[in-house]
């Protein structure tokens, strides 16, 4: 192989790593339809997985309580999520005087 070739080839290999966090991509790669209402009181942050991207699979990737891995749920459990935590913070809004 000549020089340009060689050169050619490693810059790709260093943009295909950088772009997908070191060539390894952390995707879900099977969800579950059922999370229970006292994980989800407990979810912390969450963020959509986007299958047309380097993952195969659309999720809603969950960060909840002491759980060091990730929860891979259904992508329609989004609106689950999101009344749960408007009830929260109805409570919360309670609990404190405040009016919603």
């Amino acid at each position: 192989m000549d020089l340009k070739m060689i050169a050619m080839t490693l810059c790709l290999v260093v943009l295909a790593s950088d772009s997908t966090e070191g060539g390894i991509s952390k995707c879900c790669v099977k969800t579950r339809k059922n999370i229970p209402k006292p994980v989800l009181m407990k979810v912390q942050t969450w963020y959509l997985q986007d299958g047309r991207g380097p993952c195969d699979i659309d999720a809603l990737v969950i960060f909840a309580g002491a759980w060091k891995k990730p929860i891979c749920a259904d992508p329609s459990l989004e609106n689950d999520l999101n009344r749960v935590r408007k009830m929260q913070q109805i409570r919360l809004g309670k609990a404190h005087g405040r009016v919603p």
